[in-house]
């Protein structure tokens, strides 16, 4: 079993072009963590891309709206210089040409929304694997 390593970092120190520099020359996948308080980093370092949904609302049955769904899903499946290109997200360097990421969802608890996050995560898994 291979084991794959990924990087939640904290602190908005970590939004250079050096940490992704060194998750991608070993192979860890800088966690891409939707949080208000935590640093926002969409660079794919890994073979994989692993987001953490932890924001969102319960008035919507999955967390997030269909639009935010769809473009993370995008995103992830989709990590070569074009896709970089025409992104919101933030990176601190150029994307590569990759091959195809696999994506890992994962959801935790937020004060907004207590229920509906883990469905989120499933909703923007089932949009990555199609």
């Amino acid at each position: 079993m291979k084991l794959r390593h990924a990087l939640e970092v904290r602190n908005d120190t970590f939004a250079v072009p050096e940490f992704a520099a060194l998750a991608r020359k070993y192979g860890a996948a800088i966690v891409y963590a939707h949080h208000e308080k935590y640093p926002e980093i969409a660079d794919v370092t890994a073979d994989f891309v692993y987001a953490r949904l932890q924001r969102g609302s319960d008035d919507n049955e999955n967390c997030y709206t269909d639009k935010e769904l769809d473009g993370w899903a995008k995103r992830a499946g989709n990590s070569g210089p074009r896709a970089a290109s025409r992104t919101t997200y933030p990176m601190s360097t150029r994307q590569r040409r990759r091959k195809r990421s696999r994506a890992t969802c994962s959801s935790t608890s937020s004060p907004r929304a207590r229920c509906a996050l883990p469905f989120g995560a499933m909703a923007l898994q089932k949009r990555v694997d199609s």
